[in-house]
């Protein structure tokens, strides 16, 4: 999906993302924040697949995360980088490991179109979602406690994403350690394909940085 050299096959505002010493690279400063932005791959808007990449971050405040079968909500006159915005299933991952190794789903909704669920699986969990609105999640497992997962991840350096989505399952792996599942039994919020994407946001002097990013579509 990355040639090393160029942005070729990606779209995203070119003032935050960039190709640097063979990595695709996002900045944001406290001076000039980026706030949330997307790099959307335009090569398919996969259904059933494995992804893979790998990830750093640099500077306290950075968070990223992997969208997938995500929708464009539309560009807003005024409104910076709001042409790349996107809703959609998130895999995330911060600096600080606060909601890293989740599964959720993110992120302009509450602002316009549909709002995003607050249904999640948690790292450590294995998460049905809600069917209706008068229901709750259900936790249907617990895969380990995640103190112990926080371990496996690389504070500051490179780190493994791993993410399969087939059907109404979606796993999240870091390092080779399944850290979420969710399973999206809703019978109206479920998305079967759409946008796959690169997220950046944060506060203060921060960075991103991405190699070896792989798709591969399933049945």
């Amino acid at each position: 999906m990355f040639d090393g050299v160029s942005l070729k096959g990606w779209d995203g505002p070119t003032d935050v993302w960039r190709v640097e010493n063979g990595e695709i690279a996002a900045h944001s400063t406290t001076a000039n924040p980026s706030g949330s932005t997307y790099l959307i791959w335009e090569g398919s808007q996969p259904r059933n697949f494995e992804f893979k990449t790998e990830i750093k971050l640099e500077g306290e405040g950075s968070n990223s995360g992997i969208q997938f079968r995500a929708t464009k909500l539309g560009e807003v006159a005024g409104q910076k980088h709001s042409k790349w915005d996107l809703r959609g299933y998130q895999a995330d991952f911060d600096l600080l490991n606060a909601n890293t190794g989740a599964l959720i789903e993110c992120c302009a909704g509450p602002r316009r179109g549909v709002p995003p669920r607050p249904d999640r699986a948690f790292r450590g969990q294995v998460v049905r979602a809600a069917i209706s609105d008068a229901e709750k999640p259900s936790l249907l497992a617990i895969i380990a406690d995640p103190e112990q997962l926080k371990t496996y991840i690389n504070v500051g350096g490179w780190n493994q994403i791993h993410l399969i989505a087939r059907g109404r399952t979606m796993m999240y792996s870091i390092n080779g350690h399944l850290m979420s599942v969710f399973v999206d039994d809703h019978p109206t919020m479920f998305v079967d394909r759409g946008f796959l994407a690169l997220q950046f946001e944060g506060r203060g002097d921060i960075a991103v940085r991405f190699r070896n990013v792989w798709l591969k579509n399933l049945p």
